[in-house]
């Protein structure tokens, strides 16, 4: 699938991931490391960042939410799916698959643009943060989990964190 149809989701990203991610490891500077998902429902239907800092991926459903703006995150995907008649995203196939793709080669894009001085002006090392995507229930679970673990972080990343 074509990452175009994503392409204002993509430009609130550029403009808000940065002070999102800042924002979240200013608040846990002095920890280690810090996991960070960006993570959607079953049918896209909106997303939203969350994050934790005690290492165990597993329970990402019950990490701390970010509070602060997250309509970048939110609308925009909720327009790219509306936008999506093409495609039904309340079952699985091979096209849901696609789109689920497709988003996140634009959040690996977002993710990899994001500056080193985010994460030294927080007392991080960018190995030290973990970033992730999948959904928050659903067809593809394991699957977004999996490719965006591969997609977003390095291999150093990788080895911290045991994946």
């Amino acid at each position: 699938m074509d990452t175009k149809r994503f392409k204002q989701f993509q430009e609130g990203l550029d403009a808000h991931l940065p002070g999102a991610v800042s924002e979240i490891l200013a608040e846990e500077k002095g920890k280690d490391y810090c996991l960070i998902g960006i993570l959607t429902t079953d049918d896209f239907y909106g997303c939203y960042l969350a994050w934790d800092t005690t290492g165990s991926i597993d329970e990402y459903f019950e990490w701390d939410e970010f509070e602060t703006e997250t309509d970048f995150l939110y609308q925009p995907l909720v327009d790219v799916v509306e936008a999506s008649k093409d495609v039904d995203l309340c079952t699985a196939s091979p096209e849901k698959w696609a789109f689920a793709e497709a988003f996140l080669k634009v959040l690996e894009e977002s993710i990899k643009a994001l500056p080193d001085e985010i994460f030294e002006k927080n007392g991080f090392n960018r190995e030290d943060v973990l970033f992730f995507s999948t959904m928050s229930d659903g067809d593809y679970v394991e699957e977004m989990m999996n490719a965006s673990l591969g997609m977003f972080n390095s291999e150093e990343t990788l080895e911290i964190f045991d994946f």
